[in-house]
């Protein structure tokens, strides 16, 4: 499965190569774009990880729609008026973020078409596209409620303001040396997302400068920006991750190597590089050409760190053959992969699995448990559930909750007591069918590492469970 998603990462930079010599020539510029984007760094996570290969699969014929377009536009290549349509169609088919390649097309449009009906000539593309949006919304597929996507068309507002952050974090990533899965992996998690806002607005301006002048004096640069620019508008969905830009890293790459090759060159067109070009140039050359290739492994390795990661993880969840009588009764955990993925793991892994997953919180906080009566267990975390935004996966701040909010399951029910003043769950109160001693139910909560037997408190009782400090990065850390 690994090759697979190798080979598919390899027809993607040849097809990338391909596009830049029919953009550039043949040129070693073209070349030297080809070689920036094969060892983006960024790449190595979407390589690496399997479940992004329909990433892989949809930037690749992306490519290739835009490679046809062009031949037909350029050289009058007929075949490209059918199989340009058709490879937006296999994008759109292989994943969302295939939309990003409508920012390049319509670049292409805008800039480097010179042929008569050139916008008439997206009127295919158009059409593809509002057939797949058409039978994606009939069959019911899309997001809602969940704070890490956001669909554009169905909250334009909430996306434009999304996006306000996350264009800089992601133009960062691009083409500079700040990554984007740093945001989700340390940054917004410590509250410092407004550090790689500022570092990312800051890189912004620099690249202006770096780059208005060759974007104005060339238009093949120019085009280049443009496609970088309306094609970034159509990944700000997600929360930000280098994952999301194997399209826009394309416009990227060339515009990179385009300044190096006009840096280079300064001698005869000094007029398309700003003063300090050199120092700019440099910072480039280090971050693209030395660091990245030597980062390229590394992060394409970090899937499989996290798997193993996992795999200890499941070593600490029962295992007897008592299990698959009971209800697994997990009280509270500090990260929400330590509750999801370890019954994803335990299933996929044919081990013994409970009758039942019960995870009744994630939260990193004190968390006080008190039992009213024989059969229900109230959690009142510190500073209620969903405090970070990886919480908000399974529901997003803009989807409130109420006092009196209330889930049925079978022989089980969730009903949330009290709020916070931003309408988070406060208390939250469980109703088993069985008293809480009850052999059918295994207790269990998350504390030193590993999952330890708990005991509910008596009638009336309560207790507290302490602060448990758990990352993202500890599943690849923790033996």
């Amino acid at each position: 499965m690994h090759l697979h998603s190798v080979l598919w990462m390899a027809a993607l930079a040849a097809l990338v190569a391909a596009l830049y010599r029919q953009i550039f020539g043949a040129t070693w510029v073209a070349g030297l774009a080809a070689l920036l984007y094969a060892v983006n760094d960024g790449h190595g996570f979407t390589v690496g990880w399997l479940a992004n290969r329909c990433s892989l699969m949809a930037a690749a014929f992306g490519i290739a729609a835009l490679l046809a377009h062009d031949r037909l536009r350029r050289d009058g290549w007929r075949p490209g008026a059918v199989l340009g349509p058709l490879a937006l169609a296999a994008t759109l088919l292989s994943s969302e973020e295939g939309l990003a390649v409508a920012g390049l097309v319509a670049a292409y449009a805008v800039v480097l078409d010179r042929g008569p009906r050139r916008f008439a000539a997206l009127v295919p593309y158009a059409a593809v596209f509002a057939a797949w949006y058409i039978a994606y919304r009939a069959l019911g597929h899309g997001v809602e409620g969940t704070g890490s996507y956001t669909d554009p068309f169905g909250h334009p507002i909430v996306y434009a303001i999304q996006a306000l952050q996350r264009v800089p974090i992601l133009i960062h990533s691009e083409l500079g040396a700040l990554a984007a899965d740093l945001w989700e992996v340390y940054f917004v998690r410590h509250g410092l997302t407004w550090v790689m806002v500022a570092a990312g607005a800051g890189f912004l301006a620099i690249l202006v400068y770096a780059f208005w002048r060759l974007a104005r004096g060339d238009r093949v640069a120019r085009f280049w920006a443009l496609g970088f620019v309306l094609s970034l508008g159509f990944v700000c969905g997600p929360h930000p991750t280098d994952r999301h830009l194997l399209v826009v890293g394309v416009a990227g790459s060339a515009l990179i190597a385009r300044f190096l090759a006009a840096w280079a060159e300064r001698r005869q067109h000094g007029e398309l590089v700003p003063r300090g070009a050199t120092g700019i140039a440099v910072a480039f050359v280090a971050i693209h050409l030395v660091f990245a290739p030597i980062l390229l492994p590394v992060r394409a390795r970090l899937p499989g760190a996290l798997s193993r990661g996992l795999a200890r993880i499941d070593a600490l969840v029962p295992a007897d053959a008592a299990l698959a009588q009971q209800d697994l009764v997990l009280v509270n955990v500090p990260f929400k992969y330590l509750c999801n993925f370890a019954s994803v793991v335990r299933r996929s892994s044919g081990g013994v699995s409970p009758r039942r997953w019960r995870c009744l919180g994630v939260s990193a906080d004190p968390v006080r448990v008190s039992r009213p009566d024989a059969t229900t267990l109230v959690l009142r975390p510190a500073e209620g559930y969903l405090r970070y935004f990886e919480d908000t996966n399974v529901r997003s701040r803009q989807v409130p909750f109420a006092a009196g909010d209330r889930v049925e399951l079978p022989d089980f029910a969730i009903v949330v007591e009290r709020v916070t003043a931003d309408a988070r769950p406060a208390e939250v109160a469980f109703h088993f069918a069985v008293p809480l001693e009850d052999a059918s139910l295994r207790w269990r909560v998350w504390r030193d590492g590993g999952y330890r037997p708990f005991v509910p408190p008596p009638i009336g009782g309560s207790l507290e469970l302490p602060a448990d400090r758990f990352a993202f990065g500890d599943l690849m850390e923790r033996p």
